[in-house]
């Protein structure tokens, strides 16, 4: 815990440091902006926006889960005039009851919400839809819906992968998911992320996935994208920021939730150690957003207004500072109002 005789002044002194120019090839690892789960349910009553996992495959009853993931690419680390040599999507698989399935990536072809909704227990039952929340019949609750029941997606498979016991899988890279993110970063109108499909043939075949909201920062679902610069013969070819960054939260002022970018400065080592903290204004640690070691790249996470504890902190203005290696750390101010 910081000292509270710490000035606002003090935690708002922003630290840098520079690394090496890099052409030819880069990569960033993006955490998922947005990520829930469409639950089969007639009414179009349930969702798990601010939720631990999300679902792909049938439960028990042989009703359907499908989950929707997006990314934000729409960052300084991603030029407008990259060219994507790869993408991979990396997620933790924490819980089934059913042996190997296919799960299915599929481009989604409507944006979609992620509202407040909680579900329950395993959250395999999802929970009471709030507004701007995805179901299996909105885009938007209760006032946006999907074209067809179940999602807007396109019927192409941008991956495929099979799911059996707990523990990290991939899908990509493949050239239909090169495909998809390069349309996003040349078109972000049209980034509305992924959908995954599971085995919707038989009961009991759903495979629960960790969500950006997931406590365990080293599980949540990641994109790998490998880019280079496409520059034309008289230009020079655009290095990757050489500053270690932290963004301004978006939105801001927010309620209930917000979006706080990063990045990691590429090393030499593999990955660098990396502390995400939220502060009150008199130093007390209200939030620990991330704890982990992180390769060089850029990130993103999502405050949900909660303290370590689980309780809605109030209105009033926050800080969140960056550490990184040895790094002096970053620190900005946001507001939460209600």
């Amino acid at each position: 815990m910081m000292k509270p005789s710490r000035s606002l002044f003090q935690l708002l002194i922003l630290a840098s440091f520079s690394i090496g120019n890099l052409h030819g090839q880069n990569e960033v690892v993006l955490i998922a902006s947005k990520d829930n789960t469409l639950y089969e349910n007639a009414a179009g009553s349930l969702s798990n926006g601010t939720g631990q996992h999300f679902f792909a495959g049938n439960n028990s009853g042989n009703l359907s889960r499908r989950a929707l993931l997006s990314f934000d690419l729409a960052i300084p680390t991603i030029p407008a005039n990259t060219q994507v040599a790869s993408a991979v999507l990396t997620l933790n698989m924490s819980r089934t009851t059913s042996g190997g399935e296919v799960v299915e990536l599929h481009r989604a072809e409507a944006d979609w919400g992620e509202g407040t909704s909680a579900a329950s227990g395993q959250e395999g039952g999802g929970g009471a839809a709030t507004t701007n929340d995805a179901t299996w019949l909105h885009r938007f609750f209760d006032s946006t819906t999907w074209a067809q029941p179940g999602g807007d997606f396109s019927s192409t498979i941008s991956a495929e992968q099979t799911v059996a016991g707990l523990g990290e899988y991939s899908w990509g890279s493949t050239p239909q998911m090169v495909a998809d993110v390069q349309g996003w970063i040349d078109n972000p109108g049209s980034n509305f992320g992924w959908v995954l499909v599971g085995n919707e043939s038989s009961a009991s075949s759903a495979k629960r996935f960790d969500t950006h909201e997931n406590a365990t920062a080293a599980n949540q679902p990641r994109l790998t994208i490998t880019f280079s610069n496409v520059t034309s013969v008289d230009d020079e070819p655009v290095p990757l920021p050489v500053q270690f960054e932290l963004a301004q939260n978006y939105p801001n002022p927010f309620n209930p939730t917000t979006t706080v970018a990063y990045t990691v400065p590429f090393s030499d080592r593999r990955a660098l150690p990396v502390r995400l903290e939220v502060f009150n204004l008199t130093g007390q640690k209200i939030r620990t957003l991330v704890r982990a070691n992180q390769p060089g790249g850029s990130y993103s996470v999502v405050w949900d207004g909660l303290s370590d504890a689980g309780v809605t902190v109030p209105s009033g203005t926050y800080i969140y500072r960056l550490f990184a290696g040895r790094s002096g750390g970053a620190a900005r101010a946001m507001t939460l109002i209600k």
